[in-house]
């Protein structure tokens, strides 16, 4: 007998619920506030950016959004108003995206974000000038120089020692999961699903010139080695020049909107 009893109760909230919602949404159905909600939100609506596939490369897209309804409305129920600052969203991914497709070389960021990334390897004075000056850039490097605390985004380009640099990586909340892949790394990273990438322009000791009328929205840019301050600097006057931002290589991949 208990058992039909809490059986007849199980039921009996069941049933209340499934009317409750269903009152619930013919309430929502009929808002004034809903319908204005539904008819303003195409103004306030992103649509996604897919990634560009050529060959072996992509440049990453972009997330879109889209007006969560439901969510907007319990947020301007209680003024019953609509505004715009109440409005929630749902990310919408890109049909063709980058998170899908790691197979491929990152050989540029998206221009959307008028941003650049600048990759530098053992140039100290390069890498001493920019820490001083609080330049966003990239690292790549190997077990002896891995850094705890450093304002710089470090990528691991250690060949023998890969695995003791990404446990070093984890362990201090640093990996961004970043694989060059013309240090020979490509397998290895491949198989550890990370976002493999290649120099869009390099700056060497005799190509300044060509460097500075390549820059545009998205480049990244490696530094060779040998490269004098000066030419870095004069570089980086071109960047500043064109009004675009200089961005760790993750945030310039990345494909949520800023």
């Amino acid at each position: 007998m208990k058992f039909f009893k809490y059986l007849g109760i199980a039921s009996i909230f069941v049933f209340c619920f499934y009317w409750t919602e269903r009152l619930s949404n013919v309430v929502m159905e009929r808002s004034a506030l809903v319908k204005e909600i539904n008819q303003k939100s195409g103004f306030y609506e992103i649509s996604p950016i897919s990634a560009i596939i050529d060959s072996e490369y992509i440049i990453p897209g972009l997330n879109g959004y889209a007006v969560n309804v439901l969510n907007s409305y319990d947020n301007m129920r209680y003024i019953n108003a609509f505004n715009s600052s109440y409005l929630e969203y749902d990310i919408i991914k890109p049909s063709l995206s980058l998170e899908n497709n790691k197979d491929k070389v990152i050989k540029a960021g998206i221009k959307n974000k008028n941003s650049v990334a600048i990759v530098v390897k053992n140039n100290i004075d390069v890498l001493n000038y920019s820490e001083e000056k609080n330049i966003k850039i990239d690292r790549l490097i190997v077990e002896n120089n891995f850094q705890k605390e450093t304002k710089c985004e470090q990528i691991n380009n250690d060949f023998e020692n890969y695995s003791q640099v990404e446990t070093l990586l984890k362990t201090y909340g640093l990996n961004k999961e970043l694989c060059f892949i013309d240090s020979g790394l490509r397998d290895k990273c491949l198989k550890d699903e990370k976002y493999l990438f290649t120099c869009g322009i390099e700056l060497t000791t005799s190509n300044l010139a060509v460097v500075k009328s390549s820059i545009e929205k998205g480049s990244i840019i490696c530094i060779d080695d040998g490269v004098k301050l000066s030419d870095y600097k004069i570089m980086l006057r071109q960047i500043y020049y064109q009004d675009l931002n200089i961005v760790f290589l993750s945030d310039l991949i990345k494909e949520e909107r800023d």
